[in-house]
């Protein structure tokens, strides 16, 4: 008995040692700060928000169209237009990949998520990118 208890306290420290530990996500509004050095990212604008709100059924997912603007070392370098959707994040992931290639992202979220007949504040929404 001793014995299958000690097997089993060695898999499991093997297995929780082994697992990578994931980098924090990166998080972007339109309060975002700006680093003095290498790139940051800012939400300017969400121009539209076709996602189906929780508590009603859609046929389809929807997206998110966002304008980013991007800045080097506190200049601004780059504005563009990038959907985010559910079903293909293909685009936006390419275009983050860009300015970080050492960093890979698993999944592109917008908060906060539509709610029935509830209004979002524009200003609340923002971005998450969480990597690998």
């Amino acid at each position: 008995m001793k014995n299958i208890f000690f097997l089993f306290l060695l898999i499991f420290n093997v297995s929780v040692f082994a697992q990578e530990s994931k980098q924090n996500p990166i998080k972007i509004s339109y309060k975002s700060c700006l680093t003095k050095k290498g790139y940051s990212f800012r939400l300017k604008e969400v121009t539209s928000d076709s996602r189906c709100p929780e508590g009603v059924q859609c046929i389809w997912a929807g997206e998110v169209q966002t304008v980013i603007l991007v800045y080097k070392d506190k200049k601004l370098v780059e504005e563009t237009k990038l959907t985010v959707s559910p079903n293909n994040n293909e685009e936006a992931i390419n275009f983050f990949t860009k300015y970080d290639t050492n960093k890979k992202i698993e999944s592109i979220y917008v908060f906060p998520f539509p709610i029935k007949d509830k209004v979002l504040v524009k200003k609340e929404y923002r971005l998450e990118i969480n990597f690998y």
